[in-house]
């Protein structure tokens, strides 16, 4: 192959790659040739094989791009957050999380496929201590947070946080890629917002036995 610039052979991948993740994204891995990349490329195969050794090392090539991407939103998205556990930085970053999913389908696509034909051997890492991440990320916030209350002190805060955090990705994803159509019964912000009040809140009101076991208060 002649020697081509570096941003000639940067250009020519991300041809090969988007081309390559509309047809995963359509027939899966496995069911999705080397030649079907390259027809929906436009490329021959023995040029597509001048820049990747095999399928699979597309399929890589791929997420590894969609990955830096998504770190740039994921900081979007907890970047600017303040009061860990306040209600208005979690509707931010709500409405934030729900651009990362409705925006980047085929992210979630190409998970979904790694999932049931790698056994995640390419996205485990993401989820991969992701408590203690958030610990690292948002440690001094988290502190401050709980100082700032009433923190029970049973419950670890990066782990709250992180429960919440996917808490409203699972809800997002379902709607968008499982066609959930309001599948808790309620628009999107009614939905976020009983979320997030069960979150901060809690389900009982008032305090003592009743606020743990409210039925078994009510029997004596």
């Amino acid at each position: 192959m002649p020697k081509l610039r570096l941003q000639d052979v940067e250009r020519n991948q991300k041809k090969i790659e988007d081309a390559a993740l509309r047809v995963f994204t359509r027939l899966g891995f496995h069911g999705t040739s080397v030649r079907d990349i390259a027809t929906e490329a436009g490329v021959s195969i023995g040029n597509l094989y001048n820049y990747y050794r095999t399928k699979e090392e597309i399929f890589k090539s791929i997420i590894e791009r969609y990955e830096s991407h998504m770190e740039k939103l994921r900081q979007k998205a907890l970047g600017p957050v303040q009061g860990v556990f306040d209600p208005v930085e979690l509707r931010r970053m709500a409405h934030v999380i729900r651009e990362i999913v409705y925006d980047n389908p085929d992210y979630w696509r190409l998970m979904y496929i790694d999932i049931t034909e790698f056994g995640n051997r390419h996205f485990a890492g993401t989820f991969r201590s992701l408590a203690k991440n958030m610990q690292a990320r948002l440690g001094p916030q988290l502190e401050a947070s709980t100082r700032a209350g009433a923190w029970n002190r049973s419950i670890d805060p990066a782990l709250a946080f992180t429960a919440i955090y996917l808490q409203l990705f699972t809800y997002f994803l379902v709607e968008k890629l499982f066609g959930g159509k309001q599948h808790l019964g309620m628009s999107d912000d009614r939905a976020v917002e009983q979320l997030i009040t069960m979150a901060t809140e809690g389900l009982w009101r008032g305090d003592g036995e009743s606020k743990r076991d409210p039925a078994r208060r009510k029997r004596k």
